[in-house]
This record gives C-alpha cells, structure tokens and sequence, in this order.
C-alpha cells in the first residue's frame, strides 16, 4: 500500500514538473532561418495575430540599434534665417522729431504734468495722457490695416517694414513740411508676433518675438526652464501645422546645437512629462518594478540593477528578455545572456526605450522547486502522517 502511494506521488510530481509554466526557453541562435544573403535571420513566432520577432543581443545588433536611434538631424526643419525685425499690426512704435516737441509721441508731448497735492510740505509730478486715435502713451499702435497717422504727412505704411525703412519713409514725407527734420524711429513694445511654450517647463505660456532672433533654448530659458519632470529627448516644434521632434537632451548635455533652431513667428515648442516614459522589469529579478525612466539614456543593466538584480535562486540568467513594440502587430523579443559576467557590459551598452518589457526567465530547476513547494504539505501526510503536523 505504502509503495502505490510513494508510486502515486511521483508521477504527480513528474507530471506538475513537465506542466507549462513560465519559463520561455527559446535560445535564438537555435532558431534562425537563413536568409538568400546568407544573413540569419531573426526567429518569429506568431500568437494571437502578433508576431514576436527574436534577436540575439551582441556587439552587431547593439550597433545597429545605436545607429537607428541616433539623435534627429532637424535638417527637414526649413531654417530661419536671422534678418532685422518687420513691424507688423499691434506693434507700438515711438516716433521722434528732435526740436518739434508738438511731433512726438505722447508720451513726450501730448503728457500735461498735473500737480497732486500729498503734504503740507510734498507734491509730486502725475503725467496725464491726452492721446487719441491710434495714439499710445508710450507710442503709436500699428492699426490693423498696418498703418499709422502723423501730423502732416497722414497715414504711413508701416507693416511689413524695418524701423529703418519707416524712418526714411517718414523723413521723405516731412521734409516738405518741416526742413531737414531730425527722425527717430523704435519699437517701444513688440505686440504682434509670438511663439508659444508649453508642456513641461515652469511658466507655460506665450513669449514676444523682438528684434534679437529667439532660439529654441532662448524661449524654454523665457518660460522659467525645463520642470524636473520634462522628458527633453522627445520635445517638438510645430511650425505651420508640422511636427518636428528636437532632441533638447543632446543639445544641453551633449553640445549638439543643431538642435537649437532659430524660432519664427507661430512656433510651439513642447516638451512632454517624463510620467508616461516607462520601462517594466518582471520575471525573476529580486524586487519587480514599473520605472520612470531618468534623464539621459537608460540601460538595460541599470534596468536590472534597480530591480535588485537577478534573483540568485529561481533566474535564468542566459534568458533575459527585452519586449519592444514594433511595426504594426509586431514585437521585437532581443534575448541577452548574463551567465557571463562579461555580457553584463553589452547590457550596458544596450539603450531601453520607453514601454519596454524586460522579462528574467526562470530556470529549468525552478519550476521543480515550485512543485515541492506546493505539494509539500500533502505529500507530508502521505509519508509522515500525523507526525508532520505535531
């Protein structure tokens, strides 16, 4: 009787052994076909209408992913050449004709001093303005029609011109009613043309474009700076309904000042929180964890190491996964063997990208463990009876 229980227990151990659990067990040099070139090609699987892709992590493939993944060249991006500053509707600008007070703006002429009575013995000046029309107490407001008016000459045409080209304009035209008139042209407030900061960065909102060209860096500087949280590497700049992607990250930690591009009127620079940009370490790692990625590149060693590594007793260390989303209805599965400490610094050299899946199989032995583990109670009772529980 003992002997068919002893017999009974086996096959059911046995068979828990052999029953499906986690372990994947797909050795990718075992399971390439071979293309026309002679080049191997990566094992595929399809399940469930997805196929899964198999790589073979080595010094090659880390390269040619390195490669594909080199910061954006904005050389699609139509460039903006730096040139003098063209008044357009809403600007303010000043006008002065030196010695004919009663031609300036204003804000020199047109502002009577009232006298405001605060002691016995203190007083303090008060400019009143008494501006009309399109006049401004610090200038003359470029109406929507692009024009200004000024005594004796009427209307001026001002949009589309530079501040040197309005002067002449107007020197032209009051030289026939004031001799040799002295005049002054400037830009006292920049109202008409802006670009837009948004996303992550300290104070999101609009800056005004002046006549100092305005970079990419120049306008996240304008908004406070980058937050804590901006994931630089994956900003955009939509310009005329295009989305261009700016690698920031090479540009203030590598020195890479193509990706400063010079900004026009319209540009929106956004910079996306780093909250979503997510790897997923599981399988048979120490502490499994869903991990913000850092600032700068992250590899699949740190990925590891901050899940507390391999774990000693349940790990298969020559089946280390990395799940990555493909085209369409793939997945591309790269499998890195650490059994050799030295391929631990191709882990290194090994950048994840967001969503990433790095999956630690378990050993061929550790499913057995499991098994014990489960039915060890029962198989105490068989064997030992009312001894085991005393």
């Amino acid at each position: 009787m003992r002997k068919g229980v002893a017999w009974a227990a086996t096959l059911a151990l046995g068979g828990c052994v052999l029953a499906p659990g986690p372990y994947m067990g797909v050795a990718p040099r075992e399971d390439t076909t071979t293309q026309a070139d002679g080049q191997s090609a990566p094992a595929e699987i399809v399940q469930n209408g997805i196929t899964f892709r198999l790589h073979a992590l080595n010094g090659e493939m880390i390269a040619q992913l390195a490669a594909a993944a080199a910061p954006f060249a904005p050389s699609a991006l139509p460039r903006v050449v730096p040139s003098a500053y063209r008044v357009r509707s809403g600007d303010v600008l000043r006008v002065i004709v030196w010695d004919h007070p009663e031609l300036n703006n204003p804000g020199f002429s047109a502002l009577t001093t009232s006298i405001v009575s605060v002691g016995a013995t203190q007083s303090t000046g008060m400019p009143a303005a008494t501006s009309g029309g399109n006049l401004d107490p610090n200038g003359r407001v470029v109406q929507t029609d692009g024009t200004i008016y000024y005594p004796y000459i009427g209307r001026v045409k001002v949009a589309g011109l530079t501040v040197d080209q309005i002067r002449q304009d107007i020197f032209k035209r009051l030289d026939k009613a004031v001799s040799n008139p002295q005049v002054d042209v400037s830009i006292a407030s920049y109202r008409s043309q802006k670009i837009y900061v948004s996303g992550a960065v300290h104070t999101p909102g609009t800056i005004s474009l002046t006549d100092v060209p305005e970079s990419v860096s120049d306008a996240i500087s304008g908004a406070g700076g980058y937050s804590q949280g901006a994931d630089l590497s994956a900003a955009t700049l939509n310009r005329g309904g295009k989305v261009y992607p700016l690698d920031l990250y090479a540009f203030f930690y590598d020195g890479d000042v193509s990706q400063n591009v010079m900004l026009e009127d319209g540009d929106v620079i956004n910079l996306p929180e780093r909250r979503l940009k997510k790897v997923f370490v599981l399988g048979e790692v120490n502490k499994p964890v869903s991990q913000i990625m850092p600032v700068g590149p992250f590899s699949l060693s740190e990925a590891l190491s901050d899940a507390g590594g391999l774990n000693g007793i349940s790990a298969n260390a020559s089946q280390v996964y990395v799940f990555r989303q493909g085209p369409g209805r793939t997945v591309d599965v790269f499998q890195l063997d650490t059994a050799s400490p030295g391929m631990l610094v191709l882990g290194d050299r090994f950048e994840l990208q967001p969503r990433d899946v790095v999956f630690v199989d378990a050993a061929h032995v550790t499913r057995f463990y499991r098994v014990v583990s489960q039915i060890l109670p029962f198989a105490s009772s068989l064997y030992l009876g009312t001894e085991a529980f005393k």
